[in-house]
């Protein structure tokens, strides 16, 4: 991640944090078939998996949010299914301009399912690594390995 687009989420994450409210995070593994898109990225300690997703422009609905960042981030149009949960204990320091701060997440989490891959091959925006890929993992793999399943407790069907 460059420094500018650091910045311009660390002025964001500010403005929220002086009104008292929580940055809005949406994320959704999709479903293909009986696997899920995720994205994936390979550490010294081995794959790790994560599930697509991130913040909640303003005026944009949850659904709006999590539609625009799976095709920002997969290139591929999706059928909400439902909502599968909602954390708000997750806290994150952020600095700006020499000041640290302490904001609190709100993280839905959506059940979604391809309707269609774009054209063109599967898309990952700027904001990533070039060392990031997309993957395609079974139930269990998206159940103990992804964040917001193993640690925040998410149920998927």
């Amino acid at each position: 991640m460059n420094d500018a687009y650091y910045k311009e989420k660390a002025k964001r994450a500010r403005a929220l944090y002086d009104k008292g409210l929580p940055f809005v995070k949406v994320y959704a593994p999709v479903r293909d078939g009986d696997k899920f898109i995720v994205l994936a990225k390979q550490t010294p300690g081995g794959v790790r998996y994560n599930i697509s997703g991130g913040g909640v422009d303003e005026g944009e609905t949850l659904e709006e949010a999590i539609r625009r960042e799976l095709m920002e981030e997969l290139n591929v149009e999706v059928d909400i299914i439902k909502e599968i949960g909602m954390n708000n204990t997750t806290f994150r320091t952020w600095e700006l301009d020499g000041e640290k701060f302490d904001i609190r997440y709100e993280i839905h989490v959506f059940d979604t399912k391809l309707k269609k891959k774009l054209a063109g091959d599967f898309g990952l925006d700027g904001e990533f690594a070039k060392d990031v890929k997309i993957a395609r993992i079974d139930k269990e793999t998206l159940i103990n390995s992804v964040y917001e399943f193993k640690n925040l407790g998410m149920k998927i069907d």
